[in-house]
């Protein structure tokens, strides 16, 4: 697998940020990190995108029972003495090695793109899809995260630009699984984009609304953040 191929690295650093990654394919996506600039840079601009979200998504409080599991994990005794001295001295250097590598990557990577960025969670604040989409190339990228979970049979998930003032256009339908769905707009979509300040998200029958308007409920609503 060629993991420096533009596309194929675009979508494991989205999902290395996002936290979508596990096991093994992380670590060997982290080595790769420690091997390549291209892949830094790559994981860098991510972060630009999705750090900047935090201040418009409202803060989460855990319900009371995973606090409870969150402090007694913390406070574990067995937890306590598995931490020996050595992994200590690895943890801080390697926090020094990653505050070193940002700050390398910040004075030495480009980052000229103007994109528009809006993540869908769920109630629990699970991430459900990513998108974006970039004003000098026309592209829409649909990347699902965890929305194979909310899957309902014979129905389709529509996507819809809400401008300001407008009524709702439609950016097409959803996937739920699978690798990320790139599209490119047209300069009149492109456009009302630019004017709308959230996306949403309706259940409609398979095949789309016939309408050209959602038919369904809207069950989900994102804020578009500008960079």
């Amino acid at each position: 697998m060629n993991y420096l191929k533009p596309e194929l690295l675009e979508q494991l650093a989205a999902e290395y940020v996002l936290g979508s990654m596990h096991g093994a394919a992380r670590k060997r996506f982290e080595k790769l990190m420690m091997e390549s600039y291209r892949v830094r840079s790559a994981v860098w601009s991510w972060e630009q995108h999705i750090n900047p979200m935090a201040e418009v998504i409202p803060e989460q409080r855990p319900r009371k029972q995973v606090w409870n599991l969150i402090q007694a994990r913390i406070q574990s005794p067995q937890r306590q003495e598995g931490v020996s001295w050595w992994w200590r001295g690895w943890a801080a250097l390697g926090g020094a090695l990653a505050l070193v590598m940002a700050v390398y990557i910040v004075q030495l990577a480009p980052w000229d793109r103007q994109d528009q960025v809006a993540m869908f969670n769920d109630a629990d604040a699970l991430p459900l899809w990513l998108i974006t989409t970039s004003e000098s190339s026309g592209k829409l990228i649909v990347k699902p995260i965890n929305a194979q979970a909310i899957a309902v049979d014979n129905k389709a998930f529509e996507l819809w630009m809400l401008p300001k003032g407008g009524k709702p256009a439609s950016l097409g339908l959803m996937p739920v699984s699978g690798a990320a769905v790139e599209t490119t707009l047209s300069p009149q979509l492109l456009t009302i984009m630019q004017n709308s300040d959230a996306l949403a998200v309706s259940l409609e029958p398979a095949g789309g609304s016939p309408t050209g308007l959602p038919t369904g409920p809207v069950v989900y609503q994102a804020p578009i953040v500008q960079f």
